[in-house]
């Protein structure tokens, strides 16, 4: 616990940064206190991919428009094992939310003394979301997470028990907010006091409150028990179309010349990239057997979302690394009714929940 001389204590906190506008407010609450604030960015290929295969433009990104300087912690690993088996189940789809809030808190807590830190803040708002955010949860998360006590939360803190930040006067419990509920009026004229030019969506939004997403790795995880997958195989039930060619093989093919990009930063082991060879088309990932027949196949799928789409006699080029696409094979023209069979859509309906 924190000692009552304030003089002895770092003013320094960690705060869980989702790049939403709750997130930065916490953050700009609490520095306005004279407190330095640390915002950690917690990433996985389904909530803030883009901070993992892109790092640089994303902290350049957050500074420049919010004044924000992230520090990015790749969550990845700890969220495959939590997603397998979470205490506090799952939401509407396949999202463990209070799961997943109790291990950013965690790392978190292991920081603090490497940071020299002496709490951790977030943004979350009482009633906000209808899983983690009921008060219930919400002292849950604090309990589990072992911060009790270590914990604030600046725009609802008025609404929940004085942390010991507070207690202590290292943080000025008057200057903190009462917001509750789904409403953000509040948050938007904070957002123009503080200068904030632009205002961020909501953020929060993993992919898995999403039904299509959260069939796609629902799938992988069944396909790969009793054990876990990895880190790669994930990385495919996030970006493009999805198909299983077999039990044990997974062809991804990029959707536009944005996901061509992405797909081109995944160049982990066991991956093998095609296209088609000197036509327009996508680029495209194969992740398992990679044998003769399933790169044929590949090769047909590949050419069905390609601007050659039907033509024969084409040939495609695939490779272990995206800069060493150099085999050759050629291309079979496949039936709509085969494609559409091998194709994982998830049979999902749009929409999001918490």
């Amino acid at each position: 616990m924190l000692s009552d001389d304030t003089s002895t204590m770092p003013r320094r906190c960690l705060a869980l940064y989702s790049g939403g506008l709750d997130s930065i407010l916490s953050i700009k609450l609490i520095a306005a206190q004279g407190i330095e604030v640390i915002p950690l960015y917690f990433a996985t290929p389904f909530f803030g991919s883009l901070a993992l295969l892109e790092p640089q433009k994303f902290i350049e990104g957050h500074l420049k428009r919010y004044g924000v300087h992230t520090h990015i912690v790749d969550y990845t690993s700890d969220f495959i094992q939590i997603l397998s088996q979470p205490l506090y189940g799952y939401g509407k789809h396949f999202n463990p939310c209070i799961d997943c809030k109790i291990g950013m808190l965690r790392r978190a807590r292991t920081l603090l003394s490497e940071m020299q830190a002496s709490f951790v803040i977030s943004g979350e708002v009482l009633g906000q979301r209808p899983m983690s955010q009921r008060r219930d949860s919400m002292n849950v998360i604090e309990r589990d997470a072992g911060l009790k006590g270590l914990l604030l939360r600046p725009l609802c803190a008025q609404h929940m028990q004085p942390s010991e930040p507070e207690r202590s006067g290292l943080v000025n419990r008057e200057a903190l907010l009462n917001i509750s509920g789904r409403g953000r009026t509040i948050q938007e004229n904070l957002a123009h006091q503080f200068g904030l030019s632009e205002i961020p969506n909501p953020a929060g939004g993993c992919l898995l409150t999403y039904a299509q997403s959260a069939y796609k790795v629902r799938h992988t995880y069944e396909r790969f028990a009793p054990d876990l997958p990895e880190v790669a195989d994930l990385w495919l039930d996030v970006f493009g179309r999805k198909f299983m060619l077999d039990e044990r093989t997974a062809l991804v093919v990029a959707r536009n010349e944005r996901e061509c990009e992405l797909l081109a930063l995944l160049n982990l082991p066991g991956n093998v990239f095609l296209r088609i060879l000197d036509e327009p088309g996508p680029l495209c990932i194969l992740r398992g057997v990679a044998n003769p027949a399933n790169l044929e196949l590949a090769a047909g799928i590949c050419l069905r979302y390609s601007k050659a789409r039907g033509r024969s006699m084409l040939k495609a080029a695939w490779g272990r690394t995206p800069s060493t696409i150099d085999n050759i094979i050629d291309i079979p023209v496949l039936s709509e009714d085969m494609i559409r069979g091998l194709l994982q859509d998830g049979q999902a309906l749009s929409g999001s929940e918490d």
